[in-house]
């Protein structure tokens, strides 16, 4: 993956027409509207977003049909697509899946599959090596076949291939495989985010594909982008609630004046300010560190998001409480942005998780 050689000015003139996009085709109503459909993708926005403004392959070399551009223009996407929550694999297929295949250093899968995550006609998503469902892989004399399952794997439902990160009698290994294929079986998950469905995927001796060899040092840097990843999601979602909340305490007018005049809804608001200006510091230097540099790549990423896994869902959860009752009401807002920031606050770890792992990578001891 590149490193940013885009100016500030040119990155903000892209926020602007991303924000511009989302404002005028998903709206807080047609995301509801997809929620209620059950279908778990608005097409519409993901083929705008893919034909329209090029943001699928951002991450994807000119060679393959992406952009080639790095991880700081695609946090800017991703901030502005989770400030419209938008229902559109966007992390799954634009980031995990492009970065996964890069990542395990095999040519022919590069031409083979970014081509078709650059142009948004295909969607992926990567299974994660995990705790509660780790994937054996077994190998017979037809190839590799996989068993096994994997938790929580996001827009399984409505992808076409699964890059799978597996154990091997070696190691680890990344793996790809036809959601359809004979012996892959996907089942939907009741997720906490409306807007982001996630699946249970088992695996009963389904044929893979093997892309590159050993995979485990490649598995942690996808996991740090991940992290980097989640975390400009937090910040979109934490920006526009505290624009809300702002909003809502200047134009509520409670015993003659607004409530945002009083000294506890005002301290809350500086406060939601105060942290997004600090998560926005801390994505902005973790999207721009240079990838090869795995030491820092991994630290920032541990930095960035032990603070928004802290503070995103307090964000949240300060929106409802300036709102007051109208703040817990399934037609308001907030729920939808609560939901999606309590599922990114424990994707790629917690911030007691990171907070442990950055202790440990800083030989620190307790």
């Amino acid at each position: 993956m590149n490193i940013s050689t885009t100016t500030s000015s040119e990155r903000a003139d892209f926020r602007a027409s991303l924000r511009n996009f989302f404002e005028d085709i998903s709206p807080e109503s047609r995301v509801r509207e997809v929620i209620a459909s059950g279908s778990g993708l608005d097409e519409t926005v993901w083929r705008g977003l893919a034909t329209d403004l090029g943001v699928s392959g951002l991450l994807i070399p000119e060679e393959f049909g992406g952009q080639g551009m790095s991880m700081a223009e695609m946090a800017i996407a991703l901030e502005e697509a989770s400030r419209a929550i938008a229902v559109v694999p966007l992390l799954a297929t634009s980031v995990l899946a492009p970065l996964a295949i890069q990542l395990a250093g095999d040519t022919a899968a590069n031409a083979e599959l970014l081509p078709v995550l650059a142009d948004g006609s295909e969607i992926m998503t990567v299974a994660f090596l995990d705790g509660a469902g780790v994937g054996t892989v077994a190998r017979d004399e037809n190839g590799w076949s996989i068993y096994g399952s994997k938790t929580a794997v996001l827009n399984a439902n409505v992808a076409n291939r699964l890059l799978v990160i597996a154990t091997t009698p070696t190691g680890t290994g990344l793996f790809l495989v036809d959601a359809k294929a004979s012996g892959v079986v996907v089942t939907p998950q009741n997720s906490l985010d409306l807007t982001r469905p996630t699946s249970l995927v088992t695996f009963e001796g389904a044929a893979a594909t093997r892309i590159g060899a050993e995979y485990s040092e490649a598995s942690q840097v996808l996991n740090a982008f991940g992290r980097i990843a989640v975390s400009a999601e937090m910040l979109g979602m934490s920006e526009k609630l505290m624009e809300v909340s702002v909003e809502y305490a200047k134009t509520r007018v409670q015993f003659g004046k607004p409530i945002g005049a009083f000294q506890a809804i005002k301290h809350r608001c500086s406060e939601m300010f105060a942290h997004v200006e600090s998560m926005r510091a801390a994505v902005e230097a973790a999207s721009l560190v240079d990838p090869s540099d795995k030491a820092v790549l991994h630290e920032q990423a541990l930095v960035v998001k032990a603070y928004s896994a802290r503070f995103a869902p307090w964000i949240a959860e300060a929106t409802i409480q300036v709102h007051g009752g109208i703040g817990f009401t399934w037609e308001h807002c907030a729920h939808l942005y609560l939901r999606r920031v309590k599922t990114d606050e424990i994707l790629f770890g917690d911030a007691l998780a990171c907070r442990f792992q950055l202790q440990q990578l800083l030989g620190l001891s307790a």
